[in-house]
């Protein structure tokens, strides 16, 4: 399900992919869309990111992008954001010190003072040293995904199972759809009740 639909090919598509207890799924997703897709169970959303991204090959299906079968592209610009098992940071760190590790895991040059300068710009500089797990969903989402997106070639962002940190849809809906609206290709794997009242808010 997406917000607004165009006949363009998608940027990336799945089809019947299917791992271990997550059984065969479809995707379809476009530039400046936000996607979701009901995926049951925190292991299930963290194979099926790590499908979407090239970091997994599924048992049976395939996933491509901009239509070509290439794994290596999908490595190169599908981020994984705030997967239970796979990107999540541990609760304990401070957010300071996540924000600095992710930029660095980009290549970004002075991950440190990009750090401070991303905080400040979030409006969150006066919680560099609050553990990541004591944020405000909204907050965490939006710091990860904006981390997740620093590499020059990211272009696909898959935010991973969001509603578990509980709170209104708002909290991630509203980053995904500012992602989207820069013209990234936003997937979000939530539960279906999670999917169904983000599916409301879409116009």
């Amino acid at each position: 399900m997406t917000d607004r639909q165009n006949d363009e090919v998608p940027m990336i598509a799945a089809r019947g992919v299917a791992v271990g207890p997550l059984r065969a799924t479809d995707v379809e997703a476009r530039r400046g869309n936000v996607t979701l897709v009901a995926v049951e169970g925190g292991q299930r959303a963290d194979f099926l990111a790590l499908i979407l991204a090239g970091r997994m090959t599924p048992k049976s299906g395939a996933v491509t992008i901009d239509g070509a079968d290439d794994p290596k592209a999908l490595r190169r610009r599908v981020a994984i954001v705030d997967s239970p098992d796979t990107t999540a940071p541990a609760g304990e760190l401070p957010l300071s010190h996540v924000v600095v590790e992710d930029l660095l895991f980009a290549g970004l040059r002075a991950p440190r003072r990009a750090a401070r300068k991303l905080l400040a710009d979030e409006g969150l500089g006066d919680l560099a040293a609050t553990p990541i797990g004591a944020l405000s969903a909204a907050d965490r989402i939006r710091v990860l995904t904006r981390t997740a997106a620093s590499p020059p070639d990211v272009d696909v962002l898959v935010i991973t199972a969001p509603d578990r940190h509980g709170g209104d849809t708002a909290a991630w809906l509203d980053t995904a759809r500012a992602w989207a609206a820069r013209g990234y290709t936003v997937i979000v794997l939530a539960s279906g009740a999670a999917v169904d009242a983000a599916s409301e808010r879409l116009p």
